[in-house]
């Protein structure tokens, strides 16, 4: 039975029975293609594990207001029919406020891998928001493709009316997954998560005399999103001081419009985090910095990163407290830092903000961190042969102190630093492809081995080692000895176009982040098998030609993949990114 509600917007919203082709529980109709939809809770009959969805369409932008589900049985959202496209003119264009036990995805539908598109915002809007203490929340496979300030925003800022917004009084924003969305085209961040400032002592908001804090995260993964066109920085997760990641990320051209200390690839503040995987590539105009976490505490670890000509330094590194544990600092390891502006890291122990006012400009030289497995080239440092204490190492890992730089000499170690990129063996440097090419590639088995820190695989989750040692930088070389068609099952049966005769079936994209599809006029359905490098059948189902197939539940990498009809099997190659 559909039932006609009214909100104050002046605009219906019918909310009617299930929908047959996408599982729905409830579908929303009557949304307005020029005025901002609200939507609240209390107006709809819903349960937790119930799925909301919203008909494809063009509309205005939807504000949700407190759903919510459990956390076993979460209320969905997602688009059904085809793309929702949602272009808000005045506000931003998709918020949940106060919802908490929530999946909003955009995969109600193959056609498109972005089933929710934002097409525009209001200025200084965003693309997606969570706000007004909303916690718990998936979001996935959401296209933001212009926004006035953040593509995507999560935190509740502290209110000086609203005193369950102070950390003090218990919220805790967590189990945000954010992942296999595209956020590109953005005034400001590309993803901004958590209050900027106030980690302990630093900037609080000050509220009648009173030092107000914002809230902390905790269980946060943000992975496997695209982020391009950034004004300021791509991603920036702060206050997220329990179990973080930030990971499988792709940055490109990011920080454009050069405001000073907002131009960060990945800006990091205020607890412990994993970050790895990421891949990270300055724009046309170079005006995006690398890395920055201020206030990491101890155990972070940041590993098979790729920076590519990073302003500024690669890695800047920043505690101003006191670390929670003295006996353990950063774990900096693997990482490719391609022509940084300054040095590939720089790391800095000064205390600016102290808890024990004794400790205020004390340096934590004795808090050991480690540097160790990372291929550094050509940093735009250069103290070979000057007069200071700083020499030919610090162009490439540098320290605020020279105390500081002794105390962790015997931490940094099997690196290579190098001003010649062309004697290391890389596959296509020209393509920013900085792998290594072969066995004799300078930067194979000569690493250290460090799976007791739990860095057991590479940028393409590939083991490592996979021969004697570690491989320094981000990626090691796969090697067997044998070719990788001799891998395949059942090779005897293999029909390899690229060998025998012209290729009718054409796929594309390849490489593919997210889905590929392939077009052959002489099949209408195919059985379609994804083969591993090791041989392992990781796919295999029957395949419509043309329909868009979808990748990204499978590790990046290069497979094989097999077509089979009544006749023969083609073999193609596919890369994963």
């Amino acid at each position: 039975m559909k039932k006609p509600l009214l909100f104050c917007y002046f605009f219906l919203v019918i909310l009617g029975a299930r929908g047959q082709s996408c599982n729905c529980d409830i579908t929303l109709s009557g949304l307005s293609t020029t005025t901002l939809n609200l939507v609240w809770a209390s107006q709809i009959s819903y349960s937790p594990g119930d799925t909301i969805c919203i008909p494809a369409g063009n509309y205005a932008g939807i504000r949700f207001y407190d759903f919510e589900g459990t956390a076993s049985n979460p209320v969905v959202f997602k688009n059904c029919g085809g793309q929702v496209t949602l272009n808000e003119t005045a506000y931003s264009a998709l918020e949940f406020k106060n919802s908490k036990y929530i999946h909003l995805t955009g995969t109600g539908h193959t056609s498109t891998t972005y089933g929710i598109k934002i097409t525009g915002t209001g200025s200084w809007s965003m693309g997606v928001v969570l706000s007004a203490l909303s916690t718990d929340i998936e979001v996935d496979h959401i296209e933001v493709a212009s926004a006035g300030f953040a593509g995507f925003m999560a935190k509740t800022d502290p209110d000086c009316n609203n005193s369950a917004t102070w950390r003090s009084n218990g919220f805790v924003m967590k189990n945000l997954n954010i992942h296999h969305n595209y956020f590109h085209d953005t005034g400001g961040e590309g993803i901004y998560m958590g209050f900027t400032i106030g980690y302990k002592l630093d900037g609080g908001r000050n509220c009648g005399g009173t030092s107000v804090y914002g809230h902390w995260l905790e269980n946060v993964d943000v992975h496997h999103n695209i982020v391009e066109n950034t004004g300021w920085d791509a991603i920036q997760v702060n206050l997220a001081h329990l179990n973080a990641k930030v990971r499988d990320n792709v940055i490109k051209n990011y920080g454009t419009e050069g405001r000073w200390g907002q131009a960060f690839a990945l800006s990091l503040g205020g607890g412990a985090y994993e970050v790895y995987n990421n891949y990270m590539e300055n724009g046309p105009l170079e005006k995006g910095w690398g890395m920055q976490i201020i206030n990491g505490e101890s155990g972070t670890k940041v590993f098979n990163n790729v920076f590519v000509k990073p302003k500024m330094h690669g890695v800047f590194l920043h505690h101003r407290h006191e670390f929670i544990d003295p006996n353990e600092g950063y774990y900096i390891a693997n990482n490719t830092i391609i022509e940084p502006e300054r040095a590939g890291v720089h790391y800095n122990t000064t205390v600016l903000h102290p808890i024990d006012p004794a400790d205020l400009h004390r340096n934590q030289s004795e808090v050991p961190s480690y540097f160790v497995n990372n291929l550094v080239v050509d940093p735009g440092y250069d103290f070979e042969g000057g007069n200071t204490w700083k020499q030919n190492q610090e162009s490439y890992f540098d320290f605020n102190e020279r105390e500081t730089r002794d105390s962790l000499l015997t931490n940094i170690y099997t690196n290579i630093m190098t001003r010649q990129i062309d004697t290391l063996g890389l596959t296509d440097v020209a393509n920013n492809d900085y792998s290594p090419s072969s066995l004799s590639s300078a930067v194979v088995d000569v690493g250290s081995d460090l799976t007791s820190w739990g860095m057991t695989f590479d940028m393409n989750d590939a083991s490592r080692p996979s021969a004697t040692t570690f491989d320094i930088g981000a990626f090691e070389y796969q090697s067997s000895g044998t070719s990788l068609l001799a891998r395949l099952p059942d090779t005897d049966d293999l029909y390899d176009v690229s060998l025998t005769e012209e290729i009718k079936t054409v796929f594309y994209p390849n490489p593919t982040y997210s889905t590929f599809r392939l077009e052959n006029a002489n099949y209408d359905e195919v059985t379609l098998q994804l083969v591993s490098m090791d041989g392992r059948i990781v796919f295999s189902d029957s395949y419509q030609i043309g329909e868009p197939f979808n990748v990204e539940e499978f590790t990046a990498g290069l497979y094989f993949l097999r077509l089979v009809t009544a006749d023969k099997v083609e073999t193609h190659r596919l890369i994963i990114r």
